[in-house]
């Protein structure tokens, strides 16, 4: 006699939490010409990244906002000094 393969009960779609709310992600509020869509990657030795985990924590924000605010502060510092530089010997 050949036995017939037992036929499964249906799969019921398990309820994931907090179905049907809103689980995050990019608040539709926000203005979309400040949407951060570029990636720097640094290399750095463990201890020069403790050292920036520190920092961070310190200034009580995650790594990346500090990191993006030194860089971007020291930026726009050389920046300026470097246009008023040019300003001047063009005068």
């Amino acid at each position: 006699m050949v036995s017939r393969p037992k036929k499964r009960a249906p799969r019921l779609r398990k309820k994931t939490k907090g179905a049907g709310k809103n689980l995050g992600g990019r608040p539709p509020y926000l203005d979309e010409a400040d949407k951060r869509e570029s990636l720097v990657r640094v290399l750095t030795t463990a201890a020069e990244l403790e050292e920036l985990k520190v920092a961070a924590k310190y200034a009580d924000t995650s790594l990346s906002s500090w990191v993006r605010g030194v860089a971007l502060e020291r930026a726009r510092v050389l920046i300026a000094e470097k246009e008023a530089a040019r300003d001047r010997r063009e005068q």
